[in-house]
C-alpha cells in the first residue's frame, strides 16, 4: 500500500460513536493498493487500484493505557512490558489471559477511490471508450451518412459516401475524438449502476445499529455495534484461515468450513447487518449477515467474489463486564502447562481441554447465504417492477378511459 493524496497523516475521526465504555471512530487514508498473487514464480492474480482505507479505531473513555507498564512473569520472574506479553513471555513461553489494550485498530476495509490520481481517471475513461467503440463507430458513421446526404437507403443502393478528403478523414478523426466522450458517459453510467446495485445492501443493513442497541443495551450496554462487527470479522478470518476449525476456542459450531480450504484472501466489505437479538437463560444471541470480498484458488486462476455469510454469535450475560485491566497466567488444571488458549482449546502437553470462563463472544454457526440473498433480491426487484408496470398500465388505462368518455 503506497500513500497518496494531500493528507500525509490521513484524516482522523471522520465519523465517531461514543457508547458505553467505548469511543469508536473511523480514520481514513488514501492509498494505491497493489495486490499480486503468484505460484511458482508465475503471476496468477494482479490488482492495482486507488483506494481509501478505513480503519475502525476503538478506545475506552474511562480507562488508562497500560501497554507500557511492566509486569513480572510469575513463572520465570523476567520483567516485560504488558504490550510484549500479549504474545507470551519471551523468556519462558508462559501465556497470559489479559484484557485488550487500547487504543487499537479493531477493523479495516477498502473503498475504491479515483480522487487524487488523474492518470488513473484518464485510463479509466479511455478503457470505457474502447469498450463502447462499436457504438462509437455506428454513431459516427450514421452522422457521416446524414451529412453526406446519402442516407441509409442510398448506402444500401450502392451510392458512394466517401467522395472527398473530408469524408475520408471524418470517420477516423471523429471516432478518435469521441472515444473519451463515450468513455466518460460509459463510466458515469457504470457509476450509477454500481450505486444502484448497492441499494439492496443498504436496505438489508438499515436499522441494524438500532436493533443491536435495543437488544444488547438492557444486558450489556458496554458493547457498541462497531465493536461487535470488529470482533466477528476477526473471528471469521481466523476461522476461515484455520486448518483445524473445531479446535478454535471461540467456535462452537460444526466444522462446515470446507469451502474455505481454497481461500487465499478475505477482505471485509465494510458492513454487517443485525437481523435479530435474542435472550435465553444467561445467554444473549445475535444473528447477522457479514459482507465479505473473498478470493479463492481455483488451481488455474484466482477468482474474487463478493459473498454474504449468516453468522450467529452469543455471549454470557451473568459475567459482569469491566474495562479495568486484568492479566492472569493461563495454566492447564491437569498438568500445569501454559499455552495460548485463544488459538487452541486443548492443552498441547497433556491433551485435556482447557475450559476457560466464557467472557467473550462465541460463534455458533456460519453459513454462506449468498445464493439465497441473490434469489431474494431478484424476486424483490421483479415484484417492484411488476408493481411499477401495473401502476403505469392502470394510470394509462384510466387516462385513455377518461379521454374517451368512459
Amino acid at each position: 500500500m503506497i500513500h497518496r493524496g494531500p493528507f500525509p497523516n490521513g484524516l482522523n475521526r471522520v465519523r465517531s460513536w461514543k457508547d458505553g465504555h467505548y469511543d469508536t471512530s473511523w480514520t481514513v487514508d488514501f492509498i494505491i493498493h497493489n495486490k499480486t498473487m503468484q505460484r511458482e514464480g508465475m503471476k496468477t492474480f494482479k490488482q492495482n487500484e486507488t483506494q481509501s482505507i478505513y480503519e475502525t479505531v476503538v478506545d475506552v473513555h474511562d480507562g488508562d493505557d497500560v501497554s507500557s507498564d511492566t509486569y513480572c512473569c510469575p513463572n520465570c520472574g523476567s520483567v516485560s512490558t504488558i504490550a510484549e506479553l500479549q504474545e507470551g513471555c519471551a523468556y519462558c513461553g508462559t501465556s497470559f489471559k489479559m484484557s485488550e489494550l487500547y487504543p487499537k485498530v479493531k477493523n479495516y476495509f477498502f473503498v475504491f477511490d479515483m480522487s487524487g490520481k488523474t492518470d488513473h481517471m484518464f485510463k479509466t475513461v479511455i478503457r470505457y471508450g474502447l469498450y463502447l467503440l462499436p457504438l462509437n463507430i455506428i454513431m459516427c458513421l450514421a452522422v457521416l451518412l446524414q451529412k453526406s446526404g446519402v442516407g441509409f437507403k442510398g448506402l444500401m443502393a450502392g451510392e458512394k459516401v466517401f467522395t472527398g478528403l473530408w469524408s475520408i478523414l471524418y470517420a477516423p478523426i471523429c471516432i478518435t475524438l469521441m472515444i473519451p466522450v463515450f468513455g466518460f458517459v460509459g463510466w458515469m453510467l457504470d457509476c450509477f449502476r454500481l450505486a444502484f446495485s448497492s441499494l439492496p445492501v443498504l436496505f438489508e443493513v438499515m436499522g441494524s445499529r438500532q436493533r443491536f442497541a435495543a437488544g444488547i443495551s438492557p444486558v450489556c450496554p458496554e458493547f457498541t455495534f462497531e465493536y461487535f462487527i470488529s470482533k466477528i470479522v476477526s473471528f471469521f478470518k481466523i476461522f476461515a484461515y484455520s486448518e483445524n476449525r473445531r479446535d478454535l476456542p471461540f467456535y462452537a459450531g460444526s466444522d462446515n468450513g470446507e469451502e474455505f480450504d481454497d481461500l487465499v484472501d478475505a477482505s471485509f466489505f465494510g458492513t454487517m447487518s443485525c437481523k435479530r437479538v435474542a435472550r435465553k437463560d444467561n445467554m444473549v444471541y445475535v444473528t447477522g449477515d457479514l459482507y465479505m470480498e473473498n478470493a479463492y484458488d481455483l488451481s488455474n486462476r484466482i477468482k474474487a467474489k463478493k459473498e454474504i455469510f449468516r453468522v450467529r454469535a452469543g455471549r454470557r450475560t451473568d459475567i459482569p463486564f469491566t474495562t479495568n485491566f486484568s492479566i492472569t497466567k493461563i495454566q492447564c488444571p491437569s498438568c500445569g502447562g501454559s499455552f495460548n488458549a485463544f488459538k487452541t482449546r486443548s492443552c498441547p502437553y497433556c491433551g485435556n481441554e482447557y475450559k476457560q470462563e466464557n467472557t467473550d463472544w462465541v460463534i455458533y454457526d456460519i453459513q454462506n447465504i449468498t445464493k439465497k440473498i441473490k434469489i431474494k433480491r431478484v424476486i424483490t426487484w421483479l415484484v417492484v417492477a411488476a408493481v411499477f408496470v401495473g401502476t403505469f398500465l392502470y394510470e394509462m388505462s384510466m387516462f385513455y378511459g377518461l379521454n374517451n368518455g368512459f
